[in-house]
């Protein structure tokens, strides 16, 4: 029986032109990782990540997800949030037993790209090595040179964008700007709590911002000049972008009073009803949307979350412990309206819209090209597995201009996930690669090999600095 060894260098790349477009174009490109969720304090104080365990589990819920749907005990997978590492070992172990039956799942490629481009460990890990590769692993974590710093170096990485509330001080950002050269660490801002108008901490959020505004509110156009100005506070300090997380209907026709009157009644913490809360977010989008761009901030909308569904984990571990879904709501007229009040009053606008529902790719991919510099992001969350991407990649090219897709995100609090670009580049390099093999697209090195490098950093760098003229590349 022939068959190819598992990982090597040609992984996922199925003939030689898209070998050729990997390895010599997207290979050792930077990375612009324009969505993630790690900590700015965690890279500012750069302590070393622990054990294989703390460095692999403890932030992952990917992986909390494969283990819960293996049986392993909860204890094992978000137990570590008490703070007890006695068993971090069989932690490890029980994520171990799980990925021997995670075939198809790419947490199973995740995990072996992270144990050679991190640890240069080649071989599978087995129940019957686990033991080795935690003892070399660990080994490797005790180094200086496996901190969170080093880690991000290591992988080329060249701007980093965590995700960051409006009145966060931005102190671990300020630090990191004066102190360390290595990459630019930037803040995102992400006014969710503000946005959503019936969660229990808005009557809080909206009052310390007064406070911090130094203004008494009278109504909604006061909180928004209050953003206004810590969107300043932000750009001062690297932000390039924005970000909001829509989870149901946001969109509802009103007018500036009608707005204000729902302000005002969830600051007093009154009950909402739906149609209110439409009309308050849909307001609250287009003003800020239009308020992005006159700041230079390019704005993300991340469309399809259903949070928390397990109430007895959310209970026990908290928010983002990996009991998260897909939401089946019709948004498309809504997302419509949002994107057409604010390019009217905008249209140098800069916009990028995901869907973590994989049914609504045609659509938003459609959406996207009914306006200038308006992207359909990168596959997200629950859709960036192979099939995911692939089709991601596919509707992307049928309904837009391949050579302007903006990349990969990571979208992870774990330091050991950058191997998810090389993932996704991989299948780049096939996606190409199979047309020109099949006689679908000319082959033209110097031509897709600029291509490439484009879609694998070059067009987010100036996309995301388009107020800054874009980078010079």
């Amino acid at each position: 029986m022939t068959m190819k060894d598992f990982l090597d260098d040609d992984f996922l790349l199925q003939d030689e032109v898209s070998r050729i477009l990997y390895h010599r174009y997207a290979e050792t490109e930077m990375v612009f990782d324009f969505h993630s969720h790690l900590s700015p304090r965690e890279i500012y104080e750069d302590k070393g990540l622990g054990n294989l365990a703390n460095a692999w589990l403890d932030h992952d819920h990917y992986k909390w997800r494969a283990m819960r749907a293996f049986g392993v005990p909860e204890e094992l997978i978000t137990g570590h949030l008490a703070a007890d590492s006695s068993r971090d070992y069989e932690r490890y172990l029980a994520f171990v037993r799980t990925l021997q039956g995670c075939v198809g799942n790419p947490l199973y490629h995740w995990s072996h790209l992270e144990l050679r481009r991190y640890f240069g460990i080649r071989e599978v890990l087995t129940e019957e090595n686990a033991r080795s590769v935690w003892e070399r692993c660990n080994a490797l974590l005790a180094q200086k040179d496996f901190s969170p710093r080093a880690l991000l170096e290591k992988m080329r990485v060249k701007e980093l964008c965590t995700t960051d509330d409006p009145l966060d001080d931005l102190v671990w950002h300020r630090k990191l700007a004066d102190e360390w050269k290595g990459l630019r660490v930037r803040p995102s801002f992400r006014p969710d709590v503000l946005l959503n108008a019936e969660n229990p901490d808005f009557p809080a959020a909206v009052s310390r911002l007064q406070d911090i505004s130094g203004t008494k509110f009278e109504g909604i156009a006061d909180m928004l000049a209050a953003l206004a100005a810590r969107m300043d506070f932000f750009k001062e300090n690297g932000a390039l972008v924005s970000d909001h997380s829509l989870e149901a209907d946001f969109y509802l026709s009103a007018s500036r009073e009608e707005a204000d009157a729902v302000f005002n009644r969830a600051w007093l913490g009154r009950k909402l009803f739906p149609e209110e809360l439409a009309k308050y977010r849909g307001y609250m989008l287009i003003e800020l949307g239009k308020l992005y761009v006159e700041k230079g901030l390019s704005m993300q909308l991340h469309i399809g979350a259903l949070r928390d569904n397990n109430r007895i984990l959310l209970a026990a571990a908290g928010k983002n412990a990996g009991a998260d879904s897909l939401q089946d709501f019709s948004f498309m007229a809504q997302l419509g309206a949002v994107l057409g009040g604010i390019y009217a009053a905008k249209p140098e606008a800069h916009t990028v819209l995901y869907n973590l529902n994989p049914r609504d790719n045609e659509a938003l991919a459609a959406m996207a090209g009914n306006f200038r510099n308006c992207q359909f992001g990168p596959a997200w969350w629950f859709n960036d597995h192979r099939d995911g991407i692939e089709e991601q990649l596919r509707v992307y090219a049928r309904t837009s201009v391949l050579g302007k897709h903006l990349g990969m995100l990571t979208d992870s609090r774990s330091f050991l996930s950058y191997p998810r670009h090389e993932y996704f580049r991989r299948i780049l390099c096939s996606f190409i690669g199979t047309m020109v093999e099949e006689g679908e697209f000319p082959w033209n090195e110097e031509l897709l090999g600029a291509l490439v490098k484009d879609i694998c950093y070059r067009n987010a760098a100036r996309f995301f600095t388009w107020a800054q003229g874009g980078y010079s590349l």
